[in-house]
């Protein structure tokens, strides 16, 4: 890749006078001003293979005798055909086309994208290549830092350079944050939720879509003012709460009976909690239907 940066880097010591070629074949189009006999043939017709992007070829007069020869055109008596030199066409990204290509790779409408820099060196026509996951994230505490998405050009179908392009990125987003201390273990209410709308680097903090959303869970820790609602920060709310009453629903035969029964562990619906009965003072698992409500399932070999 070093050596590839090189020839592009190179290119601007090329002499001036050199024929420029945009593709990896120089065709008639190319060399119609240096060989004015060649103007009779298709611009798209094929003659030679180009040079590297970043070096010369010389085409020589005896290889041009030959390519008008094959071509069936006649070379006047007093036409006299030069060596002609050849480079690749190489020249800078411009700032749109960079900008361009990094807004359709993000793929976000109300995204503000602030160029600062990107890769200078010149190189040949091609189509720049950036993928969202090459894009380096900012920290948490500085979300609108400027970061670095590498990326790349691909030129003749083929090949490639590195490229790269020094961004500051944000979008418009709401967030939820607590408007006050809640307590391990408590639910959350209404009243507790603030709405912040602000400018933040997409998918910074995975967050809330809504404040609906985060009524009812209950806080995994405590949980101080001004703090983000994030997923790991609560949980949903559990069916049954340790030390709650619970209805047991117990199979017998193919008879279900009923007993009054207190919860020793919480869970939800489809966990399996310890419960206690306090007639028999005996402690059993039994499996959360809903609220309130528990069964005792009989054994596969039962």
């Amino acid at each position: 890749m070093k050596a590839i940066f090189l020839i592009f880097a190179s290119a601007a010591l090329v002499h001036a006078a050199c024929v420029s070629a945009a593709a990896p074949r120089i065709v008639a189009a190319d060399l119609k001003d240096a060989v004015p006999l060649l103007g009779s043939l298709d611009p798209a017709t094929p003659l030679a293979f180009a040079p590297l992007p970043g070096t010369q070829r010389i085409l020589r007069a005896r290889e041009q005798a030959l390519l008008l020869q094959r071509y069936g055109i006649a070379i006047d008596a007093g036409t006299r055909l030069e060596d002609i030199c050849v480079e690749r066409e190489v020249r800078p990204i411009t700032m749109a086309d960079m900008k361009a290509a990094l807004l359709s790779a993000l793929g976000l409408a109300d995204a503000d994208v602030d160029l600062i820099d990107f890769s200078g060196q010149r190189l040949p026509p091609g189509q720049l290549d950036f993928h969202r996951e090459n894009l380096i994230k900012p920290p948490e505490a500085s979300p609108l830092m400027p970061v670095i998405w590498r990326g790349k050009l691909v030129y003749d179908e083929q090949h490639s350079v590195a490229v790269w392009a020094k961004v500051r990125i944000s979008v418009a987003r709401a967030w939820f944050v607590a408007g006050e201390k809640i307590p391990v273990g408590a639910s959350i209410r209404s009243g507790q939720i603030q709405t912040i709308n602000g400018r933040e680097f997409p998918n910074s903090t995975v967050s809330f879509p809504s404040k609906e959303s985060i009524i009812g869970k209950v806080a995994r820790r405590n949980i101080v003012t001004g703090e983000r609602f994030t997923p790991g920060l609560v949980d949903d709310p559990t069916d049954i709460q340790k030390g709650d009453p619970v209805r047991v629903r117990v199979m017998e035969g193919q008879a279900w009976l009923w007993l009054d029964a207190v919860a020793r562990s919480s869970g939800r619906k489809g966990d399996t909690i310890l419960v206690h009965n306090p007639s028999s003072g005996r402690n059993f698992r039994a499996v959360v239907l809903e609220k309130g409500e528990v069964a005792v399932l009989p054994s596969p070999r039962a």
